[in-house]
């Protein structure tokens, strides 16, 4: 990235958080600010990757606990007012809640599970800490249901069977990667990209129903 591309960016996310802060906490403005901010930084591939070359085949699975949970403390409890523009740039910022934070909290989460990551401990599992249900029972219960079909008709392209319902019905069953990749012919990283984006994509809507269904 160049110099002019690296100062662009940082003014872009900069003026982003200056927004979010700006807004009411839970306000429909902060949260369009929140949503353009984290999409803009993961686009950016400037996030930082802690300990490479360690934790060998289960790097990947820690570093996406890791930016998950990141993306959801950026978005939570208005934790974005924690960002103090006169110590730094909002990357510095990021990267270094990342290093020192995210990635050493997301390391025992996943080191030593039978599976990658399963449904419990993913970007669902912080959609809220209130309810006194379960809530990976909720969220399993809410993607079952799946009302309006929103679930089903979200799949891989070409691939209608591989939607995003069935894949977390087998992922919360504990079915690895590896025997749902061999179940459907499709590659690994494709369905584990398309999970996480789903993730990404209706946890907002699945914790938004859920708080409503609660209240």
């Amino acid at each position: 990235m160049s110099n002019d591309s690296r100062q662009a960016l940082d003014a872009q996310l900069k003026e982003l958080v200056l927004l979010a802060q700006q807004h009411s906490y839970a306000t429909k403005r902060q949260r369009i600010a929140l949503t353009q901010l984290v999409n803009t930084i993961w686009q950016s591939g400037k996030l930082c990757r802690p300990y490479k070359g360690q934790f060998q085949l289960a790097y990947e699975d820690i570093y996406e606990e890791a930016v998950q949970n990141l993306f959801f403390y950026l978005c939570r409890d208005n934790n974005i007012n924690n960002y103090k523009p006169e110590r730094g740039e909002v990357m510095a910022w990021v990267n270094m809640l990342l290093t020192k934070r995210f990635f050493p909290e997301a390391i025992p989460k996943i080191i030593g599970k039978p599976n990658e990551i399963n449904l419990e401990s993913s970007h669902l599992e912080n959609l809220s800490s209130s309810e006194p249900v379960s809530l990976f029972e909720q969220v399993r219960q809410y993607i079952e249901n799946d009302p309006g079909r929103i679930f089903t008709r979200e799949h891989i392209k070409d691939r209608p069977e591989a939607n995003f319902q069935a894949i977390a019905r087998r992922r919360y069953s504990g079915v690895s990667w590896h025997d749902i990749s061999t179940e459907w012919g499709i590659g690994i990283t494709t369905l584990h990209n398309f999970y996480r984006r789903c993730l990404k994509k209706f946890a907002p809507q699945i914790r938004e129903d859920i708080q409503i269904t609660n209240c």
